[in-house]
């Protein structure tokens, strides 16, 4: 039984490196609990029962931390971390004559209307979106 015991741990491991999503750490924590116990010399039944009783235990035990680091929102980084946030138009935005840029962040960023009507420059506007290097923005007003 050390050999089917060795197998399922290495398998759930594995398993578990190639998902990195916590979807079987309980049974390879399991899986080595009963090794241990085929090595102490318990019977197959109880090897089993040490397999089943570990492994739940793991999983009711660690099911609250694993929520908590799954359940965290994503942390906006870069140009995403620009979505929402409020800025002024230093040159005249207008899609048709493909001008426009504002401020945001210390960091001037070439604009465009995301209505599609032209905003003047000095306007408070709300970035709603990043298309390749242009921010698509609206009047902080039209909010």
């Amino acid at each position: 039984m050390t050999l089917f015991w060795t197998i399922f741990l290495i398998g759930f491991i594995i398993l578990e490196a190639l998902t990195t999503q916590l979807v079987c750490i309980w049974f390879a924590g399991g899986a080595l609990a009963a090794l241990l116990s085929a090595f102490c010399g318990i019977g197959n039944l109880g090897q089993a029962a040490v397999f089943v009783l570990v492994s739940a235990l793991l999983l009711v035990f660690t099911r609250q931390f694993v929520r908590r680091i799954k359940s965290k929102e994503p942390v906006k980084t870069n140009a995403e971390a620009l979505i929402n946030t409020e800025a002024i138009v230093l040159e005249d935005i207008s899609n048709v004559e493909a001008r426009g840029s504002v401020k945001v962040g210390g960091i001037v960023w070439s604009a465009r209307s995301a209505d599609g009507k032209d905003i003047d420059a000095g306007t408070h506007i709300i970035v709603k979106e990043i298309d390749g290097v242009k921010l698509l923005v609206s009047k902080l007003e039209e909010e």
